[in-house]
């Protein structure tokens, strides 16, 4: 059987995990001029702003959602919680 048939019709499609580079290289075929790079989309990994998976040492994301970020990046705000640094840390014995 075709495997389409079995899928139901009514289920959302499948997301489209990408490894950055891949993700970089997709924006720069749909758009050869684009300024964003590799290191701009880990930047925003590593913020937290575009959520990933960890795979080993690489990292994939959901292209979509890049896209998402990158045509209105206003509705990815992160509300982060102040870091605390310094200061004493209990040591569990």
């Amino acid at each position: 059987m075709n495997a389409s048939k079995n899928r139901r019709s009514d289920a959302p499609p499948a997301p489209r995990m990408r490894y950055i580079d891949a993700a970089v290289a997709m924006l720069k075929e749909a758009d050869p001029e684009t300024p964003v790079t590799v290191y701009m989309i880990r930047q925003l990994v590593a913020a937290g702003t575009i959520p990933s998976i960890a795979i080993g040492r690489r990292r994939l994301l959901n292209y979509d959602v890049l896209e998402d970020y990158l045509a209105h990046p206003g509705r990815f705000e992160q509300q982060e919680e102040p870091e605390q640094r310094g200061g004493i840390r209990r040591v569990a014995l």
